[in-house]
């Protein structure tokens, strides 16, 4: 698979899909097709609860990390998970 992000575009959470943060990461779920999915890591739980359709994703990551003063080799895991997400109609995108 080959997903690509676009840090210019504007991410959200896709209607019908609801995100539970839970001690391992969390649990993401699709009200149309009743499917669950794991996320195994907290910060991509907070950034994802981040994007809210408004802000470019750039935006929003760079807020993020330099918030919680994470390393640069962070935002690579980070934006991954967007491109999976993505790929995955648990999040939407606006150019």
């Amino acid at each position: 698979m080959t997903a690509t992000v676009e840090f210019a575009a504007r991410y959200q959470l896709a209607p019908g899909v609801a995100i539970r943060p839970e001690r391992f990461g969390g649990l993401v779920y699709r009200y149309d097709n009743r499917r669950l999915y794991f996320l195994r890591s907290r910060q991509t739980v907070e950034l994802v609860n981040c994007l809210d359709g408004r802000r470019p994703l750039r935006e929003i990551l760079d807020e993020f990390v330099t918030e919680r003063e994470l390393p640069a080799a962070a935002r690579e895991p980070l934006v991954a998970a967007v491109a999976q997400l993505e790929h995955l109609g648990l999040l939407t995108r606006e150019n």
